[in-house]
């Protein structure tokens, strides 16, 4: 085994632990003996998997020496926490069809965009409930617009002026036209409507380099040394996406939590776990060993901290999120509950992954997205009544995104894949009430920005929401470079000030 999953690397410490594992395995007297050979070489494999010498290609070499990791604790009586400050990136997946999100329906001029909408869409159009907004930025082709009926609380916060719309938004390498477009003038991101690249374009912010971190990741790194210490946390309550990578040692790795909290080891995992600690516990001489065992000993440790910080905490209406009833709100109440622990926590710093998928919505032509929209509604409704009831409401920001937006017209069933679309930015400083970006005003087949079917070139990239965001999370400007990297190409970019209230 040591030669066909470890090429004749595992070090004798660890030869050890695992013998000793399936000896013990296969000593089981309740079963068969071929039983127990077959559970005693499962346990064994599974230890191989996850051994240092697995993950990497060079030599381990263990010392003597057992590593020492920093022990955290929660303090018995926390000082408050000033100044905090939280992102909250909700990523729509499988591709929004964000312009059943924001609808135009008046106000519009000579353009007839309204009308434009019902033909264009044809047996996808909203005909009616849409909630009316208004703009108030002045810039669009319309000053009435309405939302999907599913937003009730969301039109609320709009009209509250704690929610913005980024219109006509999505990845770009530089400011492009139509005919740049179509004469490949100028560089666009790399493999246009595939939903995994576009995913990680949109999450990394920087299409044309495929090994590029995640743009929070990058911003929590940047935090880090501005400060000369580690007061960024990143947090995923849905796996780990690409949004949350930072630099390999500049930060400490996102902690992945679920819906109910920490996610804990399933049971094989917790019959190996003292084995799994005792193969990482020697210091290596291999650089790349050594960062994961010590990655894997302090996830170890960060998730007994976390356990025990949120088993500590209780929101202010436990029936909002049992009434919301859907995995997306019971995400929203994870962040929620570190985001009441901040004090024992001492966080200063935090951003939040939550994923809500099924927006592919090839064969929808409206029903799915009413339902996927009201969870989306229903689980803002709860996370914004906590977050005020906490006092937090204005010291963190929310903003939505998808790989892509969707086709304007129909496939006869629902939607394809499509390339600019409609956000939202909310939180309690958020300038709300107004559009940023550009609205599309000419949506027909030959339109200045449709590339067919109503696939409509961005006229905003995600460095203009981001640029304004980082600053208000404590990113200096001298840095922003660092941090979005394409901010330079465009001349569009969404200020401080013109984002938030402070």
């Amino acid at each position: 085994m040591d030669l066909l999953l470890t090429a004749g690397r595992l070090d004798p410490k660890n030869r050890d632990i695992i013998e000793e594992e399936y000896i013990e395995a296969a000593a089981r007297r309740d079963i068969s003996r071929e039983a127990a050979h077959e559970a005693a070489l499962r346990r064994a494999m599974q230890l191989f998997a996850l051994t240092p010498e697995f993950q990497i290609t060079n030599n381990l070499q263990l010392s003597p020496t057992v590593r020492t990791l920093p022990q955290e604790t929660l303090p018995e009586d926390p000082e408050p926490v000033t100044g905090y400050k939280a992102i909250v990136y909700l990523f729509l997946g499988g591709g929004l069809d964000s312009f059943n999100l924001v609808v135009p329906t008046g106000g519009c001029g000579a353009t007839n965009l309204p009308n434009q909408y019902m033909q264009v869409r044809d047996d996808v159009a909203i005909t009616g409930g849409l909630l009316g907004i208004t703009d108030t930025s002045g810039s669009q082709p319309c000053t009435q617009f309405g939302l999907h009926p599913s937003m009730t609380h969301v039109r609320s916060l709009y009209n509250a002026g704690e929610a913005a719309v980024m219109a006509g938004i999505g990845p770009l390498v530089e400011p492009l036209t139509k005919e740049e477009y179509e004469e490949s003038i100028k560089e666009i991101p790399p493999a246009l409507f595939a939903h995994n690249t576009q995913t990680d374009v949109t999450q990394t912010v920087v299409p044309q380099d495929k090994t590029a971190n995640g743009v929070l990741g990058r911003l929590g790194d940047w935090i880090n040394l501005q400060e000369s210490a580690e007061i960024f946390d990143a947090y995923s309550i849905s796996g780990s996406p690409a949004v949350l990578e930072g630099a390999p040692g500049m930060s400490r790795p996102a902690d992945v939590l679920s819906g109910s909290g920490v996610a804990g080891l399933t049971p094989v995992g917790e019959r190996v776990e003292k084995k799994v600690l005792e193969l990482h516990q020697h210091d290596a001489a291999s650089v790349f060993g050594e960062t994961v065992s010590a990655k894997v000993s302090s996830t170890f440790s960060r998730m007994e901290l976390l356990g025990e910080a949120l088993q500590g905490a209780s929101l202010s209406n436990p029936g909002c999120w049992d009434s919301a009833n859907s995995y997306l709100a019971y995400q929203f109440r994870t962040v929620a509950t570190v985001m009441k622990q901040r004090d024992a926590l001492e966080a200063k710093r935090d951003v939040f992954y939550v994923e809500h998928g099924g927006y592919d919505t090839h064969s929808d032509n409206g029903p799915a997205l009413i339902e996927l929209l009201r969870e989306v509604d229903n689980s803002i409704k709860c996370f914004t009544e906590e977050l005020e009831s906490q006092g937090i409401w204005a010291n963190v920001t929310l903003v939505t995104a998808s790989e892509f937006g969707r086709t304007l017209t129909s496939n006869g069933l629902g939607t394809d894949h499509g390339w600019a679309g409609n956000h939202l930015v909310m939180g309690g400083d958020v300038r709300g009430r107004r559009f940023f970006g550009q609205y599309p005003s000419d949506i027909r087949e030959n339109a200045p920005l449709n590339i067919g079917r109503g696939r409509m070139i961005p006229t905003m990239s995600w460095d203009a929401v981001w640029h304004a965001v980082v600053q208000w999370f404590g990113l200096e400007p001298a840095n922003i470079a660092d941090v979005l990297p394409n901010a330079g190409n465009f001349n569009n970019l969404i200020g401080l000030n013109d984002l938030y209230r402070q």
